[in-house]
């Protein structure tokens, strides 16, 4: 009798353990608040954003909880686990639940920018492509501008801010400054006209805004006008995701002649710089 009422305590104290284990392990914890690291998120189209969850459960055990993220329009922002990428222009509300507690962001895409410059150089390369053709009387020189706002140093082209490269064509005859005009994006390499963006030796080329994200700029034109040494140049480019990048420089364009053997080294080093290294990493070549 003795043995059968220890085995029957045995056996009860056995089922309490186990059953305290179940307890304690199997049983999922309850969230009861949840935050994102912002209210708001403002994106041009192509831009990623993550957005961070932070859980407040009954056990302060944070490592498995069940969650669900969506996109009130998820033809304006998708979302997988917390990363939200423009897709069209317009607004939509993400959401974060575990249980019934959620959070949300608004997140607001837009399809263009405006940017701000306030200074500009002109940069001479000659007939950098070999487009001379002595029997048709044909070919075209080379320059570039550089647009970019107050917080760029146009000395390296480092800071943190905004700057649009335009490579455009004239003719032969013009070494100093830019013809008065409108100058379109073609391929072909044609006084008047600009050059689409491309990279060559892991370097951008031809017309790119750098600003927030780094725009390869594949459509668009410029119109040029000038009274005495103020330029007037405005711009309407297109992205290859559609975003619209638009504008009007008013102000002078200081000139280097990079054909020059003093200038040649500083201007080829320069033009390496394209992939600006500002401080929040603007410069990204991330396309679809």
């Amino acid at each position: 009798m003795e043995k059968t009422i220890k085995l029957s305590s045995m056996l009860s104290l056995f089922v309490l353990i186990i059953f305290a284990s179940c307890s304690k392990n199997d049983v999922p914890d309850v969230t009861t608040k949840i935050t994102l690291n912002k209210p708001t998120s403002y994106l041009i189209l192509g831009q990623t954003d993550s957005l961070l969850a932070t859980f407040t459960t009954t056990s302060g055990n944070t490592k498995n909880i069940s969650q669900t993220w969506s996109s009130s329009n998820s033809n304006v922002a998708s979302v997988i686990n917390g990363v939200v990428t423009a897709l069209t222009a317009g607004t939509s509300t993400v959401t974060i639940t575990s249980g019934n507690q959620s959070a949300t962001c608004i997140v607001t895409v837009d399809d263009k920018i405006l940017p701000s410059f306030t200074q500009g150089e002109l940069d001479y390369f000659g007939d950098v492509y070999s487009t001379k053709d002595s029997i048709k009387g044909t070919g075209s020189n080379n320059f570039i501008i550089y647009l970019a706002s107050s917080g760029i140093d146009m000395t390296t082209f480092q800071g943190n801010g905004e700057m649009m490269i335009i490579e455009l064509n004239t003719s032969l005859t013009v070494k100093d400054s830019i013809p008065v005009g409108i100058y379109d994006m073609k391929t072909d390499l044609t006084p008047y006209s600009l050059v689409p963006a491309y990279v060559y030796n892991n370097s951008p080329w031809g017309c790119w805004y750098s600003g927030n994200i780094s725009d390869p700029i594949t459509l668009g034109n410029i119109v040029v006008s000038r009274v005495n040494a103020i330029y007037t140049i405005t711009y309407e480019f297109f992205d290859d995701y559609g975003v619209k990048i638009s504008g009007i420089y008013n102000g002078t364009l200081s000139y280097l002649d990079a054909t020059k053997a003093a200038a040649v080294k500083s201007a080829n080093s320069r033009m390496k710089l394209k992939s600006i290294s500002h401080p929040n990493n603007i410069m990204k070549f991330k396309r679809r």
